[in-house]
Order: C-alpha cells, then sequence, then structure tokens
C-alpha cells in the first residue's frame, strides 16, 4: 500500500508541475506590455521606385503616406513607436542591398543559400533598459531576412518579450516566430504578432488595426 501511495503521489506531483509550467507559458505569452520600457526594432529595405509610379495603395516595398515614401516595415514601426512611446532602432548592413526589385531578391536569394550573416552597420548599446522589444521585418523568400540572424547573433534577449511583426507577400510570418523562438530561447516571444500584407500597408484602416492590436496588448 504504500508503493501505491507513494507512485500516486509522484504522478500528483508530476501533474501539478506539469499544470504549472503550462500556466506559467500561457501567463508569459499574455504578458502587458503596459508601462514597460519598449523598443520597436525593424529593417525595412525600400526599393528604388519612383513615387509617380506608385499607386494609392502600395508598390512592392515601399508605400507614399502622407506624402512621405517609406519602407512597408518602416511605416508600421513608425506607428508602433508612436503608440507605445518607446525608442526607435533600425537594423541597416554594412553593405547596402540593391534597390532595384530583382537584383534584391536574387541577393537575397543567394544570401540565404550561403547561409550568410550579413555585417550590421549600427550598435544597439542599451539593450538591458528595455523589457519588451517589438521587432519588425518584410519576408524573403518564406523566411526573415539574413539580417536578423545577425542581429539575434549579436544580442541577449534573456528574460525580455519579444513581440514580432511583418509585412508579407501572402506567406504572413511564414514559420519566423519559431526561428526567432530557436534562437532566443530563453526570451518570452509572442505568438500573437501582428503581420500584414505589403498590398495593406498603405490602407486607411491599417494605423487603426495597429492600435488596436496594440490596445489588446496592454490590456492583457
Amino acid at each position: 500500500m504504500r508503493i501505491v501511495h507513494f507512485k500516486s503521489a509522484i504522478k500528483s506531483i508530476a501533474l501539478i508541475f506539469l499544470t504549472s509550467v503550462f500556466c506559467f507559458n500561457a501567463l508569459a505569452e499574455q504578458a502587458s506590455i503596459k508601462g514597460k520600457k519598449t523598443l520597436v526594432v525593424y529593417f525595412s529595405q525600400p526599393e528604388n521606385i519612383n513615387p509617380t509610379d506608385v499607386d494609392g495603395r502600395t508598390g512592392a516595398s515601399v508605400i507614399v503616406k502622407n506624402d512621405k515614401t517609406l519602407g512597408s516595415t518602416q511605416y508600421i514601426a513608425s506607428i508602433i513607436q508612436k503608440q507605445t512611446q518607446g525608442d526607435l532602432f533600425r537594423i541597416e548592413t554594412v553593405t547596402p542591398y540593391p534597390l532595384e526589385h530583382e537584383p534584391l531578391i536574387r541577393f537575397a536569394e543567394k544570401e540565404q543559400q550561403e547561409n550568410v550573416h550579413p555585417a550590421l552597420k549600427n550598435k544597439l548599446n542599451n539593450l538591458n533598459d528595455y523589457d519588451v522589444v517589438f521587432i519588425g521585418y518584410p519576408i524573403w523568400w518564406y523566411k526573415m531576412p539574413m539580417a536578423l540572424y545577425s542581429f539575434f547573433d549579436q544580442y541577449d534577449f534573456n528574460g525580455k518579450t519579444i513581440i514580432p511583426f511583418t509585412t508579407h507577400g501572402g506567406s504572413h510570418f511564414s514559420g519566423s516566430i519559431s526561428e526567432i523562438k530557436r534562437l532566443e530561447p530563453n526570451a518570452n516571444i509572442l505568438s500573437d504578432g501582428l503581420a500584414i500584407s505589403r498590398n495593406d500597408v498603405a490602407d486607411n484602416d491599417t494605423e487603426k488595426d495597429v492600435i488596436e492590436w496594440l490596445n489588446d496588448l496592454k490590456n492583457k
């Protein structure tokens, strides 16, 4: 009888442990951004497109909004920064990417195939100051750009909350959130990131949609 009781006790302890882990992970993914020191990081590669050739919605990775020509991801990052009052940091590479569309996508494809982690131009010196880091990027060849791999190589996000956002051509996050989790296993990475089609970025409702998403994060 003692053996039976002992086994039952072990099973109960194991069940409590697994339940606690599940609840902790669920709560971690619902961590509120309200009152947290926030950084908005983005990688955006606007292409060399004449603004007069961009229609009222979007052209490739470029939009015209309020008479300004912006990269799609750059525009979303600017909305997040404004609403959160966070700091803004742009990921840039030492060697610039091609500005023309076709050379750019071929360059990005080769970079992926050769697993190149390009050198970055700017350094972030105060990551420890932030609790929450929004990280935005386009999707290139069904992956986040290799410049993001360079960024994650350089910094330790242990204990921080990472909130991904992307502008894409139809593939949404395309597995990139799982990849960020692999690269930063000790960070709290929200699976419920923001994915906006680049065809919708310049829509009048986009800013409202971003604000509603942020408000949901603040109220969790």
